[in-house]
C-alpha cells in the first residue's frame, strides 16, 4: 500500500503516488534549474507544465485514478531530460552526449508524437480551419480554401461546413497543442524554442509595426492634407455657387413677381413688398422690408466672399468688415424682432359685430340659397378642393378681397320663421380698433323673397390691414322649413349641423329639411360624388 498525494498542474488536479510525486519534482526543478538563465524561463515552464498534466490525462482512466511512479517515468522520456537540452553556453561540452540525444529524441518522437486536427487561429484568415487542415493534411492553406470556394459556388454547402469544423475542431490554444499541430514533438527543447520563437516574432514584429505605424502615420497626414484640400476646394465652390443662386433667387422673391411664396403673385399680391404693407402697422412695412433683406442677404454675401477666399487663396484684412456687417446684421435682426413683436400685439383684441339679415319666406316655407357670379377668382373654385387658403387672397385697388366666407346651416329647434345673421369678425390693437376693422368689412348680401344670395367673396381696406378678418353667415332653419341650394354654393364653405351627411361632400343642388330627428336630405346619397382625394 502506497501513500498519494494531491497536486496542481496546470490548473489541473491528480492524485499521485509519493515516489512518484518526489520524481516529478526533482524532474522540474531540474527543469527551471537548467532554464533559468533563459529570459523565458517563466513561459518555458508553464508550457511545460501544461503538456505534462495532459499526458497525465491520458494515463488516468475509470479503473486507473492514481499517477504512479511508472507514469512520471514515461512523462519524462517522452518530454526528455534537462541535461539533454543544456543551455548553448555549455553545448560543446556535452558533443558526446548531443549525438545520444538524438538518437533518443527520435526514439521519442516516433513513440509520441502523434499529429492531431487543431484550429489555427493565429495564421488563418477567420477561424483556423483551413490552416488546421493544412497542417494536418500536409497542404497549402491557400488550396484547402480554394476547396471550400468550391464547395460554395458548386453546391452552396461550403459554408455549412466551414462552421460546422469551426464547431467541432478546438483551437490549439496551448504550445503543446500547437507542436502536435505542427506535427512537431512535444518536448522540452521544441518548447523552448516555440516560445522563444514566438517572443522573438513579437518583438520584432513590434519594431515592425513601430516602423509601419510611424510610415502610415505619415502617410495618412500627407493623404489627409490631400483630401481636406480637394474638400476645401469642392466646399469653396458649392459656397460660390449655391450663394448666387441664392442670391438670384433672393432678388425675385424680393422684387419680382415669381410665385414661389404663398399670396404674391400677379393674381394675389403684386409683390413682395405689398404683402408686408398689408400685414404690418403704417410705416413698419418699409423698415420690415429692409430688415429681413438685410438678414438674408448678409449670410449669403459673406458665403460667397469665403468661398473665393478659399478658393482662390485670397489674403487680406476683412475684421473691420466683419465687424460692420455684423453689427449690422444683428442690428436688422432686432428691428425685425421688435416689429414681430408689434405685429403680435395688433392681435391681442377679438371681436365679433353681429348683423340680423331680414329675409320674407312665403307659404311654400323653401328659402333658396345661393352664391352670387365670382368676379374676382372665379365661380369654378370649390372652397372643399382648396389646399391653399392663400389662392383666395388678391389685392386690387387699394382692396384686400378675402374668397373664404362661410355659411352655417344650424337647427333652430322650433316651427317659427328663419332667422338669418351675419357675423364680422376681426383683431385689433384695441378693443374699439378690433370692432372698427370689423366693421369696415365689406361683404354683401342680397335677398328676396324666399332667396338669399351671398357674395364669393369679402373685402377691407388695405389700410385696415389683415387682422384675420372673418365673414360667417348662420341660418337657423325651423322644423318642417326646407333650404334649396342653388348651383353656385360650393364655392364658400358650407357647414351644416347634422352627423349623417359629411359636408365636404357637394352641396350644389341639394334640399335640406328640419324633421323631428334633425336635418334630412333625400337627394344627398345622390349627389355624393367620390372624390379620392378626399379620403
Amino acid at each position: 500500500m502506497n501513500k498519494t498525494i494531491s497536486i496542481n498542474i496546470a490548473g489541473f488536479v491528480f492524485n499521485i503516488e509519493e515516489q512518484a510525486y518526489e520524481k516529478l519534482s526533482r524532474y522540474l526543478e531540474s527543469i527551471k534549474s537548467n532554464f533559468k538563465n533563459e529570459a523565458d524561463c517563466d513561459d518555458i515552464m508553464a508550457d511545460i507544465e501544461a503538456r505534462i498534466a495532459e499526458l497525465f490525462h491520458d494515463k488516468i482512466s475509470l479503473i486507473k485514478e492514481v499517477i504512479v511512479e511508472l507514469d512520471v517515468e514515461e512523462v519524462i522520456v517522452i518530454m526528455g531530460r534537462p541535461e539533454d537540452y543544456i543551455s548553448e553556453e555549455s553545448e560543446q561540452n556535452f558533443t558526446s552526449q548531443q549525438s545520444e540525444n538524438e538518437e533518443d529524441k527520435t526514439t521519442k518522437t516516433s513513440s509520441s508524437g502523434k499529429k492531431r486536427l487543431y484550429r489555427d487561429e493565429k495564421n488563418g484568415s477567420i477561424g483556423g480551419v483551413c490552416t488546421g487542415l493544412g497542417w494536418f493534411f500536409g497542404l497549402d492553406p491557400v488550396l484547402v480554401k480554394i476547396g471550400f470556394i468550391l464547395l460554395t459556388i458548386l453546391g452552396g454547402s461550403g459554408i455549412l461546413l466551414y462552421i460546422i469544423l469551426w464547431i467541432v475542431i478546438p483551437e490549439a490554444k496551448t504550445t503543446a497543442e500547437i507542436l502536435e499541430m505542427q506535427n512537431e514533438p512535444v518536448t522540452l527543447d521544441s518548447i523552448k524554442d516555440h516560445v522563444q520563437g514566438t517572443k522573438s516574432s513579437i518583438k520584432d514584429g513590434a519594431s515592425d509595426a513601430k516602423q509601419n505605424i510611424k510610415k502610415a502615420v505619415v502617410k495618412g497626414i500627407e493623404a489627409g492634407g490631400h483630401v481636406a484640400k480637394t474638400f476645401v476646394k469642392v466646399f469653396s465652390f458649392m459656397l460660390i455657387t449655391g450663394g448666387i443662386f441664392a442670391m438670384l433667387l433672393l432678388f425675385i422673391i424680393f422684387f419680382g413677381d415669381s410665385g414661389v411664396l404663398p399670396l404674391i403673385g400677379s393674381e394675389q399680391v403684386e409683390n413682395f413688398a405689398t404683402l408686408l404693407d398689408i400685414i404690418y402697422p403704417d410705416g413698419r412695412s418699409t423698415v420690415v422690408f429692409f430688415s429681413i433683406l438685410l438678414i438674408t442677404i448678409i449670410p449669403i454675401f459673406s458665403g460667397i466672399l469665403l468661398g473665393f477666399r478659399l478658393l482662390f487663396n485670397v489674403r487680406g484684412k476683412y475684421k473691420r468688415t466683419a465687424i460692420i456687417t455684423s453689427i449690422v446684421w444683428f442690428l436688422a435682426l432686432g428691428t425685425l424682432t421688435l416689429t414681430g413683436i408689434e405685429l403680435g400685439m395688433n392681435f391681442r383684441n377679438e371681436v365679433t359685430v353681429d348683423y340680423d339679415v331680414p329675409v320674407a319666406v312665403d307659404s311654400s316655407n323653401v328659402l333658396y340659397v345661393d352664391v352670387i357670379e365670382d368676379d374676382i377668382f372665379s365661380n369654378y373654385i370649390q372652397y372643399q378642393r382648396l389646399w391653399n387658403y392663400t389662392e383666395l387672397v388678391r389685392v386690387e385697388d387699394e382692396k384686400v378681397f378675402l374668397g373664404y366666407p362661410e355659411l352655417r346651416v344650424i337647427e333652430k329647434g322650433d316651427a317659427g320663421s328663419f332667422q338669418i345673421f351675419m357675423y364680422k369678425e376681426s383683431n385689433g390693437l384695441y378693443h374699439k380698433e378690433a370692432i372698427q376693422k370689423a366693421e369696415n368689412i365689406k361683404y354683401d348680401i342680397k335677398t328676396s323673397q324666399n332667396h338669399l344670395n351671398l357674395a364669393p367673396y369679402f373685402s377691407i381696406a388695405t389700410d385696415d390691414k389683415l387682422r384675420n378678418q372673418t365673414v360667417i353667415v348662420e341660418i337657423h332653419v325651423p322644423i318642417g322649413k326646407r333650404i334649396k341650394f342653388g348651383n353656385n354654393i360650393d364655392r364658400i364653405l358650407v357647414d351644416i349641423s347634422d352627423g349623417d351627411f359629411v359636408h365636404d361632400e357637394q352641396f350644389a343642388n341639394t334640399i335640406w329639411e328640419v324633421t323631428d330627428q334633425g336635418f334630412e336630405c333625400r337627394e344627398c346619397k345622390e349627389k355624393r360624388v367620390y372624390n379620392p382625394e378626399i379620403d
